[in-house]
This record gives C-alpha cells, structure tokens and sequence, in this order.
C-alpha cells in the first residue's frame, strides 16, 4: 500500500509529462480508446469530484462572503462570450462542424486546473478558482438553452436531457467530494493531498485516451481537415480570452481582466464529449480531440506576455 501511495505522490508532480504520454497511447491503440468510451461519464464526475475535494474549502468560504464579481464574470463568460465569437466564426466560412464546436468549447464551463497554471502566470489564482467552480456549477442552466434555442445547434439531445446530464455530473461529483473529505478528515486529507493529486493525474490519464477515438481514421481521410481543427482550437481559446479581458479591461483592473479572459480561454471542453450521445455531429467530437494541443500549450505560450504585462509583485 504504502508503494502504491509512493507512486501516486510522484504521479501528481508528473502531470504535463504523462499527460501527453496517455493521449499517444489513445492514438496508438484505437480499439482501445473506443472501448474506453463509455467510462467518459464517470471520469467526468471522477475528476471534478477530486477536485472538490482537495479545494480549500475555508479558503473558498472566505471567498464567497464577497461573490459578486466572480458571479459576473462566470455569466459573461459562458453567455457573452459564446455571442461574440458565434457570428466571427460564421463569418470566416468555416466548416459548419467546427463553427458548432467553437461555439459549444466557448459554452463550456472553465477547467479545473486554471487556478494552479494561473499562479504560474502571475494572475490572481484565488478568481480563477471562484471562476472555475461558479461555471461548472452554472453550466447545467446556460449551455442547453444557448446552444439549442438561440444558436440552433443541432446537438441530437433534447434540452432537458442535457441539462440533467450535465447537473448530474456536477451533483455527484459534489456529493462524492463532501464524502470524501468527511471519510478523510481535515488532517488525513492534508497528509493525503499529493496521493489525491496522483490519482487525478492517473483519472485524467485514462479520460484523455477515449478522447482521442476515431482521430488516427479523421486523420487518414482527411488530414487537412484535422490540422484546420488544430488551428481552430488555438484560435478559439485565444479568442474567447481576448473578448473576455476587453470586455472587463474598461471596468476592471489589468489582472483581474487578465484572469476572466484566461479563465475564458481555458474550457473543460471534454466534458462535452462526456455528456453529447455518439449520434452528435462527429466533427464536435474531432474538435474535442484536437483542442488537447492548445490545453497543453497556450499556458506556456503565453507566459512571457503574462509577465510583461503584469510586474512580479503583482
């Protein structure tokens, strides 16, 4: 026991490195990543579960007493910006498959890990995380409607289902979270956090290889198309962090709007393809795999703006 905890504490450092190493082996063995599927949905709830419960829980008491601009910007972001970048993609003529993804990516709720690639990036890690949690927990009542009824995505789901599906993982994913702290307790869960994290690592390792089902067969056909998607995703996260820091720029400070657009740039977006039925344009689902490169790369490509516009003590 005591070997397997050693290895999930140096798993949770290990991130960025096995990361990519498990969207290789999705990407080698296709029959492997399509017979993974189906554990999309608990993964889902699996890793946002974790981390809810390795959360700072008075610290996000603390937070809370003063909810007000988070609860703004957690709005603004998952329906201002999906209405500012919906009419540019249409305009570019792109393929009407990646105009319904990039909208559906600028829908979804925000990724877990911004809060600790913030702090690295010199932004206020403390917003990331209200951010984080208010779309997550927001995202059952704003992406459906948006997506179904004012940008007329064709998603073959109905709305209702798709909101008990996404309020589902979140309800689960919270109520597994409280039982495990309590099972825990605040000093086991202190000495427990870096295995914690080695498991996340190890959930995100397996959820990343069913992501990449299908893409070696896309590629094949149509390796213009992917490499189109690839860019799509990079110009869509960057986007959607553009639009969001000009739109609290005028209003806010030069680290507070920082942190909404990257917090905007950064969409959980594989929860789509947790909750989406396999009747879904498949063009949505080629997206999600190809926009795994700009979730791994953009924080260290921009970095050096980060800290050219924002002074160490920031």
């Amino acid at each position: 026991m005591e070997m397997v905890v050693h290895v999930l504490r140096r798993m949770g450092g290990r991130a960025t490195t096995l990361l990519p190493f498990s969207l290789g082996i999705g990407l080698l063995f296709q029959d492997i990543a399509a017979a993974a599927r189906p554990l999309l949905w608990p993964l889902a709830v699996a890793l946002l579960m974790l981390a809810l419960a390795r959360t700072d829980w008075p610290r996000l008491t603390a937070l809370l007493k003063r909810p007000g601009l988070a609860i703004v910007l957690a709005l603004m972001n998952l329906i201002a910006v999906p209405l500012i970048v919906w009419p540019i993609w249409q305009a570019l003529g792109l393929w009407p498959g990646l105009i319904a993804a990039l909208c559906l990516s600028a829908m979804a709720p925000g990724i877990i890990s911004a809060a600790t690639t913030a702090t690295f990036l010199r932004l206020d890690s403390s917003l990331a995380l209200l951010l984080t949690l208010f779309t997550n927990f927001v995202v059952p009542f704003t992406l459906p409607p948006l997506a179904l009824w004012l940008l007329d995505l064709d998603l073959k789901i109905g709305i209702v289902d798709l909101s008990l599906r996404l309020a589902l993982i979140v309800a689960v994913a919270l109520v597994g979270a409280i039982a495990l702290r309590r099972f825990l307790g605040p000093a086991r869960l202190a000495q427990s956090g870096s295995a914690l994290d080695g498991v996340a690592v190890l959930v995100l390792m397996i959820f990343a290889i069913p992501l990449m089902d299908g893409v070696v067969a896309r590629a094949a056909a149509e390796p213009l198309k992917l490499a189109g998607f690839v860019a799509g995703a990079f110009a869509g996260m960057l986007l959607c962090n553009l639009a969001m820091a000009l739109l609290t720029l005028p209003f806010l400070d030069r680290r507070t709007a920082l942190t909404a657009g990257y917090c905007s740039g950064g969409r959980h977006n594989a929860l789509l393809m947790a909750v989406l039925p396999a009747t879904a344009d498949p063009d949505i689902f080629l997206f999600i795999a190809a926009v795994q490169f700009p979730i791994y790369l953009i924080p260290t490509l921009l970095q050096p703006l980060y800290r050219r516009l924002l002074p160490s003590s920031a």
